[in-house]
């Protein structure tokens, strides 16, 4: 086989690869080495990829951390970033861009009054119970502590006040 067409055949892998869904450099090269691709058709598809706009780690990023930010802590994010052949310093920096720090607190207290509003709070199975699924999804240790603080001092108030 020609040479030049392999490339083009490399190409073309990619973009088919593309319609199903967005996908990094790393995801794309991956892919194409599964499929038995040299290194040179991988890299001449690549760069003809990024060439065209058709992949754009930075974008990627982007737009995965808008479509998790509100189910999902910024440490999971990462990791599954990193996963994903983003590299930690632009993975930062959208991050910080999409104030998902700030923010992290509002969506672990509207994840908890979903799902966890009714529950025993002075009971500390259940306690380690939200812990547990906070930290799985990547939330900061700190951010979940305090806000089911807050939760479990309001429910005593509001318990006292009616008993009356």
């Amino acid at each position: 086989m020609n040479n030049s067409k392999a490339g083009y055949l490399a190409f073309d892998t990619a973009v088919y690869l593309l319609t199903y869904k967005n996908r990094t450099k790393r995801e794309i090269a991956d892919k194409l080495k599964e499929k038995g691709y040299s290194e040179a058709e991988i890299d001449k598809a690549l760069k003809k990829l990024t060439e065209y706009n058709f992949v754009n780690d930075e974008s990627y990023t982007l737009s995965y951390i808008k479509s998790n930010m509100n189910k999902k802590g910024k440490k999971l994010i990462c990791m599954e970033l990193a996963q994903k052949g983003i590299d930690k310093d632009t993975t930062e920096a959208k991050l910080e861009e999409l104030c998902v720090y700030e923010r992290e607190e509002e969506n672990i207290d509207a994840i908890f009054q979903k799902r966890f509003v009714n529950s025993d709070l002075e009971d500390m199975k259940v306690r380690n119970k939200i812990l547990s699924y906070f930290l799985r999804r990547g939330f900061s240790l700190d951010k979940i502590s305090k806000i089911v603080k807050n939760y479990r001092e309001n429910s005593k108030t509001s318990d006292y006040y009616n008993t009356f």
